[in-house]
């Protein structure tokens, strides 16, 4: 199953309808094989609290059609009309897994899934908890601060009502309709804000699953730091509506970098709501990540992690899965900027772990290769993409990459086709964004020795029709519909259609892939 959008209307809104699922490209694959690896690939679930104070919304509106700095400021992603409904999307990705134990080519059992990266959105105690929670199948109620009302930019109060926000519930009395109802054909859901605060017992994946550290797992909105004055905010009582006067757009913008150092801006006279403070939204630590996988109860225990990773504050490990060495990486840069890269420590180690394998390698990681190049540091040194790909290629075994953090299907060889020196990096789209979809990667030997790769793409289980968004898996469906609908990502002339890019070509989703034997 595979869902397409329908045509707009006037207001270019696109319902969403049922497909047949795509036919696999590239090479055929073995009738008879000898299984590798068959693992589900899951990224950037970005399980959020979207009632967090410290979330600067506001600054999205700066990436809008409206506004006139929008081809300067690009993307900014601190907003989307469906966070609040992230938990709901992962619980249905869980239903629709559960349904594939076998792999679609070649009927081999899954070994595992792996989650790679981003599995929360601002780095705190609650997302982890909740993201845990739906993967091992525990009960989850996606709500914080008060559970008597919804207190998000996107709630029902008069009082701070702002155009720019899609308000599901409708327009308070005296007030005009928002943007995204009156100019983007956003609907109205009644008692939404309600309904995707409620408890429910998750599903829990029926096979492993194994974690990969993120750069929103550990720094807010994926870019700072937290320090012990943005903990005091997180867990307090004021949600600000605004900049400081003391700082420009420019000026905050530009401290959210790709390379650190990055930092919030200061909170000083900004406009703020008071809202209610919640310890629970503290920002994880480092180590603790770790530590909150060695509570869970799903297998395997720690989900990669043990008890010295959560000392020695590394989210970095191996493990033989299937007949291969996975090994995790931890593309995190901890100074700051939402780009990646390795300290040297953890890159002799990688080399190490590759070295001293007898499997074939499969990498995972939250950055792909293209984005390590951070090499912010301001003490020791960072290893960044070149380095990392000039010592990939000196191991035949390493086979496969893979990888999230650019919220698109791809599929790019890393190293030379024609003498067959390198491996296949696989990039899987996010939860959070269209078209909301994992993979189930196969990883197969044929009776000449060579090594297939086949992959296939895999939509959670909510449908094309969101009913009345009541349940987790009618509102998994409104939150792909409204992701479907995004206003910044309509096409429009002489701007990229950034949701096609995010669905990649053909060539980047269901496919079949082939290394010779070497």
């Amino acid at each position: 199953m595979a869902f397409t959008r329908g045509k707009p209307n006037e207001k270019g809104w696109r319902n969403l309808s049922p497909s047949p699922a795509e036919e696999h490209l590239g090479v055929t694959f073995p009738t008879q094989s000898t299984p590798l690896l068959v693992m589900h690939h899951l990224s950037d679930l970005h399980v959020c609290d979207a009632q967090s104070p410290v979330r600067p919304e506001f600054l999205d509106r700066w990436a809008d059609p409206d506004s006139p700095i929008r081809e300067q400021v690009g993307t900014i992603g601190t907003y989307r009309a469906h966070s609040m409904l992230s938990a709901h999307v992962v619980e249905a990705m869980v239903q629709s897994l559960n349904h594939v134990s076998h792999g679609p080519l070649s009927g081999h059992v899954v070994n595992a899934a792996i989650v790679t990266g981003d599995t929360t959105d601002n780095a705190q105690v609650n997302e982890v908890n909740w993201y845990l929670a739906l993967l091992d199948g525990q009960e989850v109620r996606p709500d914080s601060g008060s559970f008597d009302r919804y207190e998000g930019v996107i709630d029902d109060g008069a009082e701070h009502y702002d155009v720019k926000y899609w308000h599901p519930h409708g327009t308070p009395v005296g007030k005009e309709d928002d943007q995204a109802r009156a100019q983007y054909g956003f609907p109205i859901v009644p008692g939404l804000l309600d309904s995707c605060r409620r408890p429910f017992s998750a599903t829990g994946l029926n096979v492993p699953w194994y974690a990969v550290h993120g750069n929103h797992d550990a720094l807010l909105q994926g870019t700072v730091t937290p320090n012990s004055g943005i903990q005091a905010a997180m867990v307090a009582d004021k949600r600000y509506e605004s900049l400081p006067s003391t700082m420009t757009l420019e000026q905050t913008l530009a401290a959210f970098n790709e390379i650190g150092p990055a930092d919030y801006p200061a909170s000083s006279d900004a406009a703020y709501v008071t809202v209610t403070p919640d310890l629970a939204r503290r920002a994880v630590e480092r180590g603790e990540f770790a530590a909150l996988h060695l509570q869970s109860p799903g297998l395997p225990r720690g989900h990669g992690f043990s008890e010295s990773h959560a000392r020695e504050k590394k989210m970095y490990y191996s493990h033989e899965v299937g007949s291969i060495r996975l090994i995790v990486i931890d593309s995190v840069n901890h100074f700051g900027g939402w780009q990646g890269s390795l300290d040297e420590e953890q890159f002799r180690w990688l080399e190490e772990q590759i070295v001293s394998s007898d499997l074939p390698v499969v990498l995972a990681s939250h950055h792909p290769l293209t984005k390590m190049f951070n090499d912010y540091a301001p003490t020791g040194r960072r290893v960044c993409l070149e380095e990392i790909r000039a010592m990939l290629l000196k191991y035949p075994k390493v086979i496969l990459w893979l990888a999230g953090h650019e919220h698109r299907h791809h599929v790019e060889w890393i190293g030379d086709r024609e003498t067959n020196t390198g491996l296949w990096q696989v990039e899987t789209a996010s939860h959070v964004d269209w078209p909301q979809q994992s993979r189930t990667v196969e990883v197969v030997r044929d009776n000449h020795g060579d090594i297939f790769i086949g992959l296939t793409v895999v939509d959670h289980a909510g449908e094309a029709d969101y009913a009345e968004a009541k349940t987790p898996l009618e509102i998994a469906a409104l939150s792909r519909v409204l992701s479907a609908n995004a206003w910044q990502k309509r096409p429009e002339p002489g701007l990229e259609n950034v949701d096609a890019w995010a669905q990649g070509t053909r060539e980047d989703r269901n496919i079949v892939l082939r290394i010779p034997q070497r």
